[in-house]
């Protein structure tokens, strides 16, 4: 009885979110017109009345997860008896049912917070943002309702004893983060995008909007970039093919909307500081989250196949109609504007070697790299359907993103070296040099050592002009060695750049306060959040791009072990087979193959231990067979210069043979650290300034009155007008 209660409560909720969301928008538009305060108010207080009533469904759908209850048919689908808690609340957003529910308790919260921010401000749009919030959170909830609810109870037949279970592949700790993240990047963007809608409507073009939305944008951004990259370490750990990015359609949408996004970030700088690109802003909001509505389309239309996907269902109509909708809406507001003068600027550009030259030029570029994704992911739907199918692989994605890739690292560094609305002949010369030079020499250096085979590689290139056809050539020419070289250079140019950013701020900030350095530094940084957060962040993107370097540099090969005993060696590493092992739990059955591993000294010759590795293969015991029951898992060596990762492909235990495929990734380990670095980028940027907030701010001038200071008068006076 206690457990069809739960289904009976959340379907209540949900069905109650339903009325105070319609009732929230409905009021919100009708007060808005008869000019009605107390209709007005009680707009926002039913939209923020939906979050803690969706908080609560979502609530009861994990606690039937998690206490097995399998009256509840999706509970009873995607999860099962052996599955740890983890996992268990992980298979919330595992079905199609529960990313919906995901996505409408994020967007109850986003909701939640757009009101409560905006208490006090941006009160004449308010009830515009709430109605546009409310019809979108409508959507979602009726889609979910008829079409897949989380709720649907056993009504004639006998609930089962135990459930399906969750897919295999997607029992992986990666997997407990990926999914949550990039369905919270898209929702999170649903704020800027209705604050987009409200200022068209209302001829609210100034930059206000921008400012009260801008940490939804990073967020977004932020969360996507968690999302992808938990996404890229599952690939890597779990499919067994030693890389982090296979242009999956489905990884494809989750990146069209974090390119628009990074886009977005930059542009609005130059409308804030110069009033400028305000059509264009405004573009790269509509579109950013027309792209997140249009990757939940991707993966639950069965327009494209991939193991992300849900099943095809007709939810893929519904989400069909509400991109024409989206379309239409920002595209008729967009032409409104555009014809009444509404969106004009206020400034034009005055040199393309200027910092808004460099973030126009960058803003170009990531829209270029959307659509060579956008085209290589429906490329082979669209071929298929006007004249002959054609493949678009891994192949032709990197030949046209690693040379647009490049371009951007380059221009991540020259951004803070150019200045605002025109540099000169001196600023180039006197910004350039050192960071140009000291990029050269460290790039020369890693060429000279012939680090990861870069000097055969560049010795290998070849462009085969006249061999092939002119769309070919890039395609068919051999570049890796160029590439890696170019690579090189623009990480320690964008790495070096930021730093001097850091060092000239303390030193300016210390001579003027007199404080030490390390004191003026951290000062600095907490003053400049923004700023610093940003420098932060490039610096991360920098260290990516040496785990994308070394994916064009690694080593792959197909290793046999005919006994124990036997080796083989890959990139100064002895693998030594060492026999099996299995292990079963009531999850799964698993076999290891073992190696030895030791290094090689310079004659080739075996020398200490470095390591064990246990490549393995898993035979889970569930009964959700819909991909696959066996999974592959890879073990691996890291390394600061690269990492040993094997895989197990097959084996006979009772003949004494495996067979392992066997990787060298060169730099990987830089990759999730300047992840990392990129993440505390972002929680600088968008963490509140204590400056903005009287108690703060209050308690901040009382701890400095009372602590004696040393310092002279003059630099006691410099600090106070920094401190605002």
């Amino acid at each position: 009885m206690l457990s069809l209660d739960a289904n009976l409560l959340g379907n209540a909720l949900v069905h109650g979110a339903i009325v105070l969301a319609f009732f929230a928008g409905l009021a919100s538009v009708v007060g808005l017109r008869r000019r009605d305060g107390r209709l007005m108010l009680a707009g926002e207080r039913a939209a923020f009345a939906v979050t803690p009533v969706l908080l609560t469904a979502g609530l009861v759908l994990v606690h039937q997860f998690v206490t097995h209850d399998y009256t509840n048919k999706y509970v009873a689908h995607y999860s099962d008896n052996n599955m740890p808690w983890y996992y268990l609340v992980a298979a919330f957003w595992g079905g199609q049912a529960g990313s919906l529910m995901f996505w409408c308790v994020t967007l109850a919260v986003v909701t939640g917070f757009v009101v409560w921010q905006n208490r006090d401000q941006n009160r004449d749009i308010l009830p515009t943002v709430i109605a546009t919030l409310m019809v979108i959170q409508l959507f979602f909830l009726v889609l979910m309702v008829y079409e897949a609810n989380p709720f649907a109870a056993f009504r004639i037949n006998e609930p089962p004893v135990n459930g399906r279970g969750l897919e295999p592949l997607l029992q992986n700790p990666a997997m407990t983060f990926h999914p949550p993240s990039i369905l919270s990047g898209y929702v999170w963007f649903t704020a800027p995008f209705a604050f987009a809608i409200a200022a068209l409507v209302h001829k609210r073009t100034d930059d206000a909007w921008i400012r009260t939305t801008r940490r939804y944008a990073i967020v977004s951004w932020a969360l996507l970039s968690v999302g992808n990259l938990f996404g890229g370490m599952w690939a890597y750990q779990e499919l067994g093919w030693g890389g982090f990015w296979g242009w999956d359609p489905v990884e494809n949408a989750a990146l069209m909307p974090w390119i628009l996004a990074s886009a977005y970030i930059h542009s609005v700088m130059i409308q804030e500081r110069r009033g400028m690109l305000k059509v264009w802003n405004m573009s790269l909001v509509l579109i950013t989250y027309f792209m997140t509505v249009f990757g939940t389309f991707l993966t639950r239309s069965g327009l494209i196949e991939s193991v992300h996907t849900f099943a095809q269902s007709d939810v893929g109509t519904w989400f069909a109609w509400m991109l024409a909708a989206i379309a239409l809406v920002s595209l008729g507001l967009l032409v409104w504007r555009v014809s009444d003068g509404t969106l004009a600027s206020e400034s034009s550009l005055d040199s393309m070697f200027s910092r808004e030259g460099a973030f126009l030029l960058n803003n170009w570029v990531l829209v270029g790299c959307t659509a060579v994704v956008l085209f290589g992911t429906l490329g082979e739907k669209i071929s298929e359907y006007f004249w002959q199918q054609t493949k678009y692989t891994s192949t032709w994605f990197n030949t046209w993103m690693a040379p647009l890739g490049l371009l951007l690292l380059l221009l991540m560094g020259m951004g803070p070296l150019l200045p605002w609305r025109r540099a000169t002949l001196s600023n180039l010369r006197k910004n350039f040099v050192v960071p140009t030079l000291v990029a050269a020499v460290g790039t020369g250096a890693l060429v000279a050592i012939d680090a990861f085979h870069v000097r055969q590689l560049l010795a290998e290139t070849s462009v085969p002009v006249g061999e092939v056809p002119l769309a070919l050539l890039l395609r068919s020419s051999h570049l890796t060695g160029v590439y890696a070289t170019i690579g090189f250079f623009g990480v320690l140019f964008v790495v070096y750049t930021m730093g001097l950013e850091f060092v000239r701020g303390a030193i300016v900030r210390a001579r003027s306060t007199g404080e030490a350095l390390p004191t003026a530094l951290a000062r600095l940084v907490a003053k400049n959040q923004r700023r610093y957060g940003g420098y932060i962040t490039h610096v991360g993107f920098a260290l990516l791009f040496l785990g994308f370097i070394g994916t064009g540099l690694k080593t792959e090969l197909d290793l046999h072990f005919t006994q124990k005993g036997a080796t083989h060696t890959i990139e100064g590493h002895q693998l030594t087979f060492d026999g099996f092992q299995r292990t079963d739990n009531r999850e799964f059955e698993e076999w290891f193959a073992k190696f030895r591993v030791h290094q090689l000294d310079e004659a080739g010759q075996p020398g200490a231990e470095i390591g064990l590795l246990h490549p393995s293969r898993r035979m889970y015991h569930g009964a959700n067979v819909r991909m696959s029951r066996t999974t592959t898992e890879k073990d691996e060596i890291h390394g600061w210069k690269g990492n040993l990762y094997l895989s197990l492909v097959s084996f006979a235990p009772q003949m004494g043979t495996v067979d392992v495929v066997a990787h060298y990734n060169p730099m990987i380990i830089w990759m999730w650290i300047g992840g990392a670095f990129l993440l505390v980028g972002v929680a600088f940027a968008i963490w509140p300034e204590a400056s903005k907030y009287p108690v703060f701010a209050a308690a901040r001038r009382r701890a400095r009155d009372a602590t004696p200071d040393a310092v002279p008068d003059a630099a006691n006076l410099a600090r106070q007008q920094m401190d605002g």
